[in-house]
């Protein structure tokens, strides 16, 4: 009980900058979770939709629709608070890949509000306004992984900035022969959008991981850096004395 409480006494500490940061972090890390365990209940729920060519906006019809427009919901909030963990770590004015990240949980949520129509129903303004919701996903999922990645390097995460540089290459690939093939985009449409969503999810969900991480690594001292230049000299001047021998 003791050491639960030194633990909450350590949180009180915590710069409120960190703290938004890590919360911010924390909460947009759930959200790839929970839609995921959300898709994979609803997909068992709809045992007659082909999960290779009908798309996961299809899975809220029915009396457990409630449940895939809630993971919809959930990953839009959890993206908008990514953007906000990113605007806090990057420490910058203006970054349009936060930006960026910002409108595709935006653009979530809109999905999530405006359900896609049954096949041969007339075409209603709500059924537009998802459409374009999702159009507007695919376009800005590599976006935002190539204007996020300088400003990700910039910031030391040099790992980070090379994987964002390859989950946009997955989601360009994607794109091109998904939904810009003609053949692709009739038969396979469900699988190429499953593709694309895990993409972008599982790169917010390393971001997340890697800001929460770094924001409680600590940081070397500066009598650790000094005591790692000295020795260094060190083995320099013992390296030419040897040599001069």
């Amino acid at each position: 009980m003791l050491h639960f409480f030194s633990h909450v006494k350590r949180l009180k500490t915590v710069p409120p900058r960190k703290a938004a940061l890590v919360g911010s972090a924390s909460f947009a890390a759930l959200g790839p979770v929970y839609f995921i365990a959300c898709n994979a209940v609803a997909q068992l729920l709809h045992p007659t939709e082909n999960p290779i060519a009908v798309t996961v906006s299809f899975l809220v019809f029915g009396s457990y629709g409630w449940l895939q427009t809630s993971a919809f919901y959930i990953l839009g909030i959890s993206f908008i608070a990514l953007a906000a963990a990113l605007v806090l770590k990057i420490n910058s004015k203006i970054n349009l890949g936060a930006i960026v990240v910002f409108l595709v949980g935006v653009a979530f949520i809109l999905v999530a509000g405006n359900h896609v129509q049954s096949p041969g129903t007339v075409i209603t303004l709500s059924e537009k306004i998802h459409r374009d919701s999702a159009i507007a996903i695919v376009i800005m999922s590599p976006l935002a992984c190539y204007l996020l990645a300088p400003s990700l390097k910039a910031s030391g995460h040099r790992g980070l900035w090379i994987y964002s540089m390859i989950a946009g290459t997955i989601a360009v690939l994607t794109i091109v022969v998904g939904f810009l093939i003609p053949t692709g985009h009739s038969d396979f449409l469900g699988i190429f959008e499953r593709i694309l969503l895990l993409n972008g999810q599982l790169w917010g969900e390393i971001i997340c991981v890697r800001l929460i991480w770094t924001a409680f690594k600590p940081k070397p001292t500066q009598a650790a850096i000094d005591s790692g230049r000295l020795r260094l000299l060190q083995i320099y001047a013992n390296f030419h004395s040897e040599g001069e021998q």
